[in-house]
């Protein structure tokens, strides 16, 4: 009772006399009383600002406003419960916000009027009680509720006051979460209008807040999940059906119009991935047509430019991906289109459009998750998808050496479309069935098709997505280890696909861990071959690699160790039969690189009867013995030990050590002595006994010569060989094997003179009309060869080899100085002249410091090597021309002084006691100058 007698002279004197500080106390009245007073009296007070609202006489802008925040205060502190109440407000805001009567004075029309309004409606409804809510959606009261929701939607539509706008769709957003189960009956007549206002809202001008665009996809979300929940018509009768046809049909025009505005603010994008999501799970079934636009849509924002969207939308995904709901259906269908249109798509190479697709594909493939396999079944969508991805990972042989890989992709040129095309197949391989898509794969491998190497590059990265799975790596691992043994090293396409099947061996083999072991008897052989090929090399060495970690070992040589006996039947009998098998000769070049394993008695073996097979056999099927013989020498050379090689001669200008010098010494004056005491045991001695003298010494002399171990003898008859073939030798690929072999030789034999120099004699003539030949290639080769003979016995054939090559090597580098001045092209860089130029050009120093030729030849060399300081020459000849003639000049500082003063600008020398020299050229602006200048101020910096 007290409380009354505080509002009533209050609510009296308003009825009398409205006045704003009247309604200000009153206001403050209603903020101090406790919510339970505040209810009793609710009827009390509220019947005072009703006159006021309503009455025209009392009602002005301000008064209005005042009044309404009290309204809005007793709303927030009570419970409406009287239908009549409720309804008499609510019609009398809805006449102000949109008056019906054109004559009514403009007054009440300005916008902070309007606002008061629906902030009171949503204060009312927030109040009402349930009793009032179901009297407000029922039949009898269809009119009056059709007059506030379409109120609300033009004022949400047309107004240009951005609070008005949300606070209405505040108040749409409050009616469409009451809690009744008949709501959407209720709002169902309501729903083309809403559709209509909704999309003009949210396509509304650019300059509209995004915040009052954002708000409008949530009521327009919560309206739509109400009213066509698919929970609605699980028994709809036919009248109920035709609505819904009717009503998802325009809809869909309505999404169709919103999906394509692509002036979204990220934030209303944000507001659009919750809507379609929300629809996805309450409205899959009423809402089917419209899911695979939904779902697109959806999809394309996980590739927007905006992060905070990107992570939104596949957050969103990853969530359907796991509900119950069914949209299989609709996602299948997008995913048929895309596949259909991604082969098209790949192949034009825009890279924008490429991540476009992949996205999408992406998108569909995790949104489907665990369902995908039961998609993939219908209508060879999975033939159809895989061929897509076949084509769009198009592999080409790599046109960069330099690259690490032999193949890049034809169609997909940046790493970010590179890493999506993965990023698909992983999700293939996490969510497919893994035995499917392996048996198709492998069947495009079995077939030879063109696409096998792609295949095999899918199936990589599929099997890195999906979980292990022993049965499917076994199967994939057996198929890849036998297709190994058939592929060629003369095939561009069977290296690149045997680079991919050793990658894939070995990440399976990783993957298994010890599963692995029992596929080593398959796989170990194929992929040890392939390791001791050049061109698979690398890729099988990291393959085996991977399979000693599998097995926990900690180097592959102890990998074939412990497991040579899955090799090395077959590998004895193979090699006895190397003809047949000459793939053999791969697998023992892998285990002499690869591991510790002593193979001397197979080595040994095989050589003796590769020997006798070369002296049968014409020489066109010479190449698998030439090749037993290059391991043997290889093995040789490797375990040689260090011994006396031939010395080279003691050049003009060699540092030599006080205890070097002393040494020699000692043995001068010793051979002296050993001298004169034999001609004064010779004048001593009888003849009989000078002959047992002798006798002893050809004994101590034939032990000497036996000391050579046995594989320097069978080096020795390799070489003889060598020789024999070396000129009526035409295939390159003999001719590169028989260089390499013969190189080998002399490496191993330069200890043994005795043995290695008539070795030597024989080779001279073979290897001097291949330096002398047409080919470049095998100059060069030949050119090798030479070097390695200068290195190991410079005074044996230092008189042919000044007589018979340096004059040719020297007119070779003066004819191809003008061949190649000023030419710099990579075609001209990657010629066969080129690298035999470059390789005798820095072979000059190595003849003049170890043949030691005469003068008049050292100058013809220096003044061929001078010719490549021109600056007109490749920079690469230019540095290796400075680097020789630095190194010469230790030995001939003289001849390389003449010739670098007779190529920079003219100046006078003048010392006391002398007559002034003139040097130089007069061409101030000669192609040598520079070159000259640096190298005389690096050599003669005191002159």
């Amino acid at each position: 009772m007290g409380d009354f007698s505080k509002f009533k002279p209050i609510c009296v004197e308003l009825l009398k006399t409205p006045s704003l500080e009247k309604l200000a106390k009153l206001k403050l009245l209603i903020i101090e009383t406790e919510n339970e007073s505040i209810k009793q009296l609710q009827e009390y007070i509220l019947f005072p600002l009703f006159i006021i609202i309503s009455n025209e006489e009392f009602r002005n802008e301000k008064t209005f406003c005042a009044a309404c925040n009290c309204i809005q205060e007793v709303c927030r502190k009570s419970t409406l419960k009287v239908y009549k109440i409720f309804s008499d407000f609510l019609l009398q805001f809805l006449l102000v916000v949109h008056s019906v009567n054109r004559t009514e004075s403009k007054i009440l029309q300005s916008e902070e009027v309007k606002l008061e309004s629906i902030e009171s409606l949503l204060a009312l409804l927030r109040s009402a009680s349930s009793e009032v809510v179901l009297e407000l959606l029922s039949e009898t009261s269809r009119l009056q509720l059709g007059h506030l929701v379409f109120t609300l939607l033009k004022v949400a539509a047309n107004e240009e006051m951005k609070e008005l706008r949300v606070s209405a769709l505040d108040t749409l957003m409050e009616l469409s979460c009451i809690p009744t189960t008949d709501l959407g009956s209720s709002l169902a007549g309501f729903f083309p209008g809403i559709c209509t206002h909704m999309l003009k809202t949210i396509n509304g001008s650019i300059k509209q807040s995004h915040f009052l665009t954002k708000r409008a996809v949530e009521v327009f979300s919560s309206w739509i999940r109400i009213i066509l929940n698919n929970s609605r018509f699980q028994n709809a009768g036919k009248s109920d059906t035709e609505w819904l046809q009717r009503t998802r049909t325009n809809l869909h025009l309505v999404f169709e119009k919103m999906m394509k505005n692509s002036d979204m603010h990220w934030k209303v994008k944000l507001g659009i991935t919750s809507l379609v999501a929300e629809v996805l799970e309450d409205c899959s079934v009423t809402l089917e047509p419209s899911l695979p636009l939904l779902i697109k849509k959806l999809v394309q924002f996980t590739a927007d430019e905006c992060l905070e969207v990107q992570e939104a939308a596949k957050k969103r995904i990853t969530i359907l991906s796991h509900s119950q709901t069914n949209f299989n259906s609709a996602v299948r269908q997008n995913l048929y289109d895309i596949v259909t249109c991604l082969p098209r798509i790949v192949t034009q190479g825009i890279t924008h459009d490429q991540l476009v697709v992949l996205q999408e594909l992406q998108g569909h493939l995790t949104l489907l998750g665990p369902r995908l396999e039961q998609s993939l079944i219908f209508s060879g969508l999975r033939q159809r998808l895989f061929k897509g991805l076949l084509i769009s990972a198009t592999l080409e042989p790599t046109k960069v050496t330099e690259s690490d890989e032999p193949f890049s992709f034809q169609y997909l040129r940046e790493n970010r479309v590179v890493s999506l095309f993965a990023a698909c197949c992983f999700t293939i391989g996490r969510h497919g069935n893994l035995s499917d898509t392996s048996d198709y794969l492998l069947d495009v491998v079995r077939q030879k098709d063109s696409f096998d190497k792609e295949s095999v590059y899918v199936m990589n990265l599929v099997l890195k997505g999906a979980n292990v799975d022993p049965p499917v790596f076994t199967t994939v691992i057996k198929e890849y280890s036998t297709c190994l043994t058939h592929l060629s090293a003369g095939s561009k396409t069977d290296i690149i696909v045997g680079h991919l099947m050793l990658l894939v061996i070995g990440e399976l083999a990783v993957r298994m861990g010890n599963d692995f072991s029992p596929l080593l008897i398959t796989a170990l052989k194929p992929v040890l071959e392939k390791a001791g090929n050049p061109e698979f090399c690398e890729a099988g060495i990291r393959s085996l690699q991977r399979m000693a970690k599998a097995l926990q070992l900690s180097t592959v040589s102890q990998l074939l160790e412990e497991n040579a006996d899955y090799y090395a039947p077959q590998l004895s009998y193979q090699l006895q039969n190397i003809v047949r098998y000459p793939r053999a000769i791969d697998l023992l070049r892998a285990l002499l690189m690869l591991s510790d394993i002593r193979m001397d008695y197979w080595l040994e073996r095989m050589v003796q009867h590769a020997l006798k097979g070369l002296d049968k056999n014409h020489s066109l099927r010479a190449l698998p013995y030439v090749q037993v013989f290059e391991l043997y020498s290889k093995a040789a050379l490797k375990a040689k030990p260090a011994g006396p090689a031939c010395a080279k001669p003691l050049s003009k200008g060699e540092a030599v050590s006080v205890e070097e010098v002393a040494q020699r010494i000692a043995e001068y004056k010793a051979n002296i002595k050993l001298t004169e005491t034999c001609f004064e045991t010779e004048n001593e001695v009888d003849a009989e006994e000078a002959e047992e003298i002798r006798e002893f010494e050809v004994e101590q002399l034939k032990e000497e010569v036996i000391s050579p171990p046995p594989q320097v003898n069978i080096v020795a008859d390799i070489l003889d060989r060598c020789t024999k073939i070396l000129p009526q030798c035409i295939e390159e690929q003999l001719y590169a094997a028989l260089m390499k072999t013969i190189c080998l030789s002399v490496e191993v034999l330069s200890s043994h003179e005795d043995v290695f120099l008539p070795k030597v004699h024989k080779l001279w003539e073979p290897l001097k009309n291949q330096l002398l030949g047409t080919s470049h290639l095998k100059q060069k080769q030949a050119l090798e060869v030479f070097l390695s003979l200068v290195r190991c016995c410079p005074d044996f054939i230092r008189h042919r080899a000044v007589r018979e090559v340096i004059p040719k090597l020297v007119a070779f580098l003066q004819n191809q100085a003008n061949a190649s001045r000023g030419r710099s092209s990579r075609a001209h860089i990657a010629s066969q002249a080129y690298k035999l130029q470059k390789l005798a050009l820095s072979a000059m120093a190595t003849v003049v410091e170890f043949l030691d030729p005469p003068v008049l030849e050292v100058v013809g060399i220096i003044q061929a090597i001078s010719l490549y300081l021109s600056n007109k020459q490749v920079s690469e000849l230019q540095n290796l021309a400075k680097e020789n003639l630095i190194a010469i000049a230790k030995y001939h500082s003289g001849s390389v002084w003449l010739t670098l003063h007779s190529m920079i600008a003219r100046r006078t020398f003048t010392r006391p006691g002398f007559p002034p020299i003139e040097v130089g050229t007069t061409d101030e602006n000669s192609e040598y100058n520079s070159n000259a200048e640096e190298l005389t101020k690096q050599l003669y910096p005191l002159i």
